[in-house]
């Protein structure tokens, strides 16, 4: 996924960054300090708490990662289910694995599910 930093992100630090989906605060997890104005491609990881995914067959939230009422959201399109309870969303400009620590609920690949995690890391691919 490709972001670019709005403020200088030293490592294990929040910071925010823009998305296509609008502006989102982040853990910048880089072994370099991160940069404010330079786009990095990275990817995601979800802080442990996810604990609840709520699920749209109609009436979705607009999907990606934003701010909705001080509230980050992630919203994405369900590509993937596996047997293990993992589930694989489309970010749209990459894919993210998430696996609820409750139970997630009945699940259908072209669903809309979103999260409200605690927190997003950052971690840099280097490309």
């Amino acid at each position: 996924m490709l972001v670019t930093l709005l403020t200088d992100m030293p490592t294990g630090t929040s910071g925010l960054v823009r998305s296509r989906s609008g502006d989102w605060p982040a853990v910048w997890a880089g072994r370099k300090p991160g940069v404010a104005g330079v786009q990095y491609d990275v990817e995601i990881e979800l802080g442990d708490e996810v604990s609840e995914i709520h699920v749209y067959d109609s009436d979705a939230p607009e999907e990606g990662i934003y701010l909705k009422d001080g509230q980050l959201m992630v919203c994405c399109t369900v590509t993937t289910i596996f047997d293990d309870g993992i589930v694989a969303l489309d970010l749209k400009s990459g894919n993210l694995l998430i696996e609820a620590s409750n139970p997630l609920p009945t699940l259908r690949v072209g669903q809309v599910a979103c999260a409200s995690p605690s927190e997003i890391s950052l971690f840099p691919t280097d490309i």
